[in-house]
Order: structure tokens, then sequence, then C-alpha cells
């Protein structure tokens, strides 16, 4: 049995990840649902554990982070715990930006309106994006103009965390943000989500859209370039980035619980299926 984690609150299969579990039992392997921080006798009896939709894990991030600790001396454990455990905190942007990773200009920032003006100044901005260090779907996330003395105020509250002041990327209302998706570090499929009017949030949960793309060359081995600088043996990524005019802006490596839109390319599922069997073989 392989079980993929969800969450207390959505224990369910997400409908991506009905696709991947469709691909799987076509290949004769059982799939299960069972919420991290539910019971735990299915993780204990499971042959593989897939970690999918923990969506409400940056809610509780310590106890999600000793839920990973648990799982790191088991095999078959994807993506591997210590890497998720990495890439749980958006500091890991700042790692990866002293590798090269080309991101929009970014600071680490304490959830205080001074420390975050301090920071805009630092960073030449007028306009930016404020963002708690544990976030998923946009959670926490603001954007405030530096005379905006109210609109820091509520930004920091709304942070409720240290986090990462971010140039604000304004193409994203326009080129929106693509999606690369791996299966291993073998590029599987991109889709491109843009936000609705008058926002800068992509996610579904806010009025985004989405649809299937078809990336240039250059950006796949960009996004290639990119993954290469994590760590470790990913069964699955997903690469965020804005593109436009022969250049990249990263904003997201996931490697965690991202959606991977299989409901686009169920091919990609198949690929995906076929990469974590060769795992468990």
């Amino acid at each position: 049995m392989i079980v993929f984690a969800t969450c207390a609150a959505e224990p369910a299969l997400q409908e991506s990840d009905r696709v991947l579990a469709a691909a799987l039992g076509a290949r004769g392997f059982a799939v299960a649902a069972a919420p991290w921080n539910g019971p735990q006798d299915a993780f204990v009896a499971a042959d593989a554990v897939v970690i999918r939709s923990t969506w409400d894990y940056q809610k509780t991030p310590d106890a999600f982070a000793d839920w990973l600790a648990r799982l790191e001396g088991r095999p078959n454990v994807f993506n591997p715990p210590a890497m998720m455990r990495a890439n749980m905190s958006k500091r890991y942007l700042l790692d990866l930006a002293g590798k090269g990773a080309p991101l929009p200009p970014t600071m680490a920032v304490e959830p205080d309106p001074d420390a975050i003006a301090a920071a805009m100044d630092a960073l030449g901005l007028a306009e930016a994006v404020v963002k708690p260090e544990f976030g998923a779907t946009a959670s926490g996330l603001s954007v405030v103009r530096r005379e905006d003395a109210a609109g820091l105020a509520a930004a920091a509250a709304k942070m409720a965390m240290p986090g990462l002041v971010q140039a604000l990327v304004p193409e994203i209302t326009t080129a929106g943000e693509t999606s690369f998706i791996f299966a291993g570090r073998a590029f599987t499929h991109a889709v491109t989500k843009r936000p609705k009017s008058g926002d800068i949030r992509c996610q579904a949960d806010h009025g985004g859209a989405a649809a299937l793309a078809d990336p240039p060359d250059w950006a796949v081995a960009e996004a290639h370039r990119l993954l290469a600088m994590v760590s470790g043996d990913p069964l699955y990524a997903r690469i965020d980035a804005v593109t436009l005019d022969g250049e990249m802006r990263l904003m997201e490596v996931e490697l965690i619980e991202p959606e991977l839109f299989f409901t686009y390319s169920p091919d990609a599922a198949a690929r995906l299926a076929g990469a974590l069997l060769e795992r468990l073989n």
C-alpha cells in the first residue's frame, strides 16, 4: 500500500492526486490517503509514503517538522524528509540566491513595521511583497508601499512571524507565473497561472486561473539549472517562476506538497508513477 499524506482539514485525495493514484493503480499498486496530523496507523503499515496535500502544515510548522523527523529513519518516504524540512522555511530562497538563483531583490525581516520599512529602504523599494517564513497558498502575504505606515503595520501583523520582504514583480499580473514540474529531475510539463484582475496571487483559492503551458527551451533549461542547486534526490519538484524576454525570476522551489497539475497532463502522472516504482524496486 502506498499512502499519500494529506491533512486533517482536507483528508481526501485532491483531484490531481487521484490522477496519480490511478496511474499507480494501473501498475498494480493501491493508494490510500491519510492525514499527517491524524492517526498514524496507515503510515506505519505503508510500503511507501508520498507527501502530497499536507496543506495546513504552515499553521503548526514545529509539529510538522517533528512528524517529518519521525519519518526520516524509514525507507521509501518521498520527498526525503530532510529535504522537505529544509524547504519549509522560505529562507531557503536566500540560500539559492547565494548560489546564483535569479530572485527578485529579497531580504529576511522580522514582523515589525519599522523592520519592513528598513528592508525596503535597503533594497531600494517603493513597493514590495511581504510574506511569512512559513506559508502556503499565499497565506500571510501582503503588498505594501513604503510611505503607507498603516499598511506596513497591517502587513507585520498579518505575517505573525519572521519572513521575507521581496520586490514586487508586476509582470506576474500579465505574463503570470509558470510552474515547471519534474519527476525526479526530468521535466514533465508546465502550467502557467494568472491572478484575477487586481491581485498578484495566482492560486485558485484566490481566484487565479491555470492553463497548460509550452515554455521555450531556454526556460526549461533554466528551471533544470535551478533545481540542480537543490541538494538531495527529489521524487517530485516544482519550480515557480516568472519568465519573460529571455529572463526568469524564481519565486519558489516547491518540494513538500505542491499541486502538480496532473489533471492537465495525465501522461506526466504516469511518468511520476514510473519514477516512484523504480525507487521502490
